[in-house]
């Protein structure tokens, strides 16, 4: 009963987060997609498959377009389709990136033979979360092309994670923390259902609430994982300036604009980008480290919406003082 009532809170979530609404066939589709086992997960190749064969029957002298479109866009997966609403990916950004970036796509089948290949790795690393959350709940994990773009997301459906861009190394080495992290944000939607997606507009929208809920995935992937190259390289320069940082992050983290904390190139060159990430993980580890009750601090990170009182608890700025 555990179970299927942890699958009925995601689907619940899931089906009733977007204004697009499933039909009866896809919620169905997704109960049965949904697993409380990390070695039932589902990773989805299809998307990637299909660009394959499309850019295969443009060697052949096809229209890139008209291609595109019907061998790829239209036989989206229910993970594509969510991408290409959130992202606007459409036929015309894919031909521009095809274009401009003939190589990528030409080693994509390489990427995908990486893929499949790690899929052991990427259990593992599920099932490890598993031992941090566990109540955890794995829905599948997309892979796709996106038009030349990196772009690992959560979503009503599941994951989302675009591959042109890496590398076979990058596959094995960092691709793991990646899908954590995007996978903690699955949870934090499972126990948060709509209130997930407050955050995102109106009076809720905060540099703070944003920076805690990247931040919570970011610690449990660093906690499984070790981190990513990209997530450390905050993480490192966060240690290395954290009183000036969060002396300036103090004074903007009511406001709703992410500024160079978040998903944008920060002025001084020498800073990496996402630092509202780290400063979001270092919240969460230190109200983690101080709870008596780990089980019980972990569910409360999860499920946080009141971020002005979630820093306070934690204690984390009274480190500074």
């Amino acid at each position: 009963m555990r179970s299927e009532s942890i699958r009925v809170a995601v689907l619940a979530a899931l089906t009733a987060a977007w204004i697009i609404a499933p039909d009866a066939r896809a919620q169905q589709q997704l109960t049965d997609d949904v697993v409380t086992d990390p070695a039932a997960a589902r990773f989805v190749y299809e998307d990637v498959e299909h660009f394959i064969l499309a850019m295969e029957k443009i060697a052949s002298g096809a229209d890139t377009s008209e291609t595109l479109q019907s061998e790829y866009l239209t036989k989206a997966t229910a993970g594509l389709t969510m991408f290409i609403e959130k992202y606007d990916l459409t036929v015309e950004r894919l031909t521009r990136a095809l274009r401009a970036h003939p190589e990528k796509y030409q080693s994509l089948e390489a990427s995908l033979n990486a893929l499949r290949e790690a899929e052991p790795a990427f259990r593992d690393v599920y099932s490890r979360l598993k031992l941090e959350i566990p109540d955890a709940v794995f829905p599948p994990t997309y892979f796709l092309v996106a038009g030349h773009r990196g772009i690992g997301s959560g979503s009503i459906e599941g994951p989302l994670i675009s591959i042109e861009k890496k590398t076979v190394e990058s596959i094995r080495e960092d691709l793991p923390a990646t899908l954590v992290h995007e996978m903690v944000h699955m949870e934090q939607l499972a126990v948060l259902k709509e209130d997930y997606f407050a955050i995102f507009s109106g009076e809720e929208k905060t540099l703070l609430a944003l920076s805690v809920r990247e931040g919570v995935a970011t610690y449990f992937a660093e906690r499984v994982t070790g981190g990513s190259k990209h997530k450390n390289a905050a993480r490192d320069y966060l240690l290395a300036h954290e009183k000036e940082l969060w002396d300036r992050f103090h004074w903007e983290m009511l406001g709703s604009e992410t500024g160079e904390w978040l998903w944008s190139a920060p002025g001084n060159p020498e800073q990496p980008r996402d630092i509202g990430y780290a400063i979001g993980a270092r919240i969460v580890e230190v109200y983690y480290e101080s709870a008596k009750d780990k089980h019980k601090s972990v569910q409360e990170i999860l499920e946080v919406t009141d971020y002005e009182a979630f820093l306070a608890k934690s204690g984390y700025g009274e480190l500074f003082e």
